[in-house]
């Protein structure tokens, strides 16, 4: 049995499946085992809960939850809603970006105040939204002279990201989402520094960690944790960052990876 003291979920493709959008019961059973023995959970995804329509999927798991990590670790905060850590992106980088985008006909998403937008509606926005189960964001440009977004996401192929936007970046990271969305992330940050600045409010052992993950996004964090746990649809260069493999969210992955563990 694992010395396991807090577990940390990513959300699409991990807590939920991309076909229903749904926790497995079996899950549900499990996370009421787990804070039983006083093991601390946490979500750990791209998504900013601080966005209602991005939260609602957690409403089945929220009574178990000690507290979420969002926007790729640049924000993290307990369950009652302190804030623990936040991150922000480099304002040039982003401007960078949004004339990237405008030469390029590329839709940017950004999370500005408590509101969603998006500066333009291409297929890739179309295919996303349905992929994860959330509405198309409103359409509003990103003037040249507002503050900086909370989050920012780019509709690209990988091939279109490390092409035209990591030349431009001098103080901000891409990671390829679904190979038609990029997350910006601040230097230094990433799901992986969320897990750091949750261990060190709670006083955890990051050896004492499990992390549940299946996008490029989760690749620090499976790394870092005590435990990396992959899920069966994670692709192979994501399963290679983990110590184990699990099967898929609309099977139980996260359960059948518990009992593999010992853990409940």
């Amino acid at each position: 049995m694992q010395n396991v003291k807090a577990i940390f979920f990513d959300v699409d493709g991990t807590l939920v499946s991309y076909t229903d959008h749904k926790v497995h019961p079996k899950d549900l059973e499990s996370f009421q085992k787990l804070r039983d023995k006083g093991i601390r959970l946490f979500i750990a995804s791209g998504r900013d809960f601080e966005i209602p329509a991005e939260a609602a999927v957690l409403d089945p798991v929220r009574p178990y939850m000690d507290g979420f990590i969002g926007v790729n670790g640049q924000r993290s905060m307990t369950a009652d809603g302190t804030i623990i850590s936040s991150h922000e992106l480099d304002h040039d980088d982003v401007c960078a970006v949004r004339r990237c985008c405008e030469e390029n006909g590329l839709a940017m998403l950004y999370y500005y105040e408590d509101r969603v937008y998006v500066t333009a509606i291409t297929d890739l926005v179309h295919k996303f939204a349905d992929y994860v189960g959330l509405p198309v964001p409103q359409l509003r440009p990103l003037a040249p002279d507002e503050g900086t977004p909370r989050k920012v996401c780019i509709y690209v192929t990988e091939e279109q990201e490390i092409r035209l936007l990591r030349p431009l970046l001098k103080h901000t990271l891409t990671t390829n989402n679904h190979d038609f969305l990029s997350d910006l992330i601040p230097e230094g940050i990433g799901k992986e520094r969320g897990i750091q600045d949750i261990c060190a409010y709670y006083g955890i052992d990051p050896k004492e960690t499990m992390a549940f993950g299946d996008g490029e996004n989760d690749m620090s964090m499976l790394r870092y944790a005590g435990i990396g746990v992959a899920m069966g649809i994670a692709p192979d260069v994501v399963k290679e960052s983990a110590d184990h493999v699990t099967d898929t969210a609309e099977n139980a992955g996260i359960t059948k990876a518990l009992k593999f563990f010992g853990i409940i």
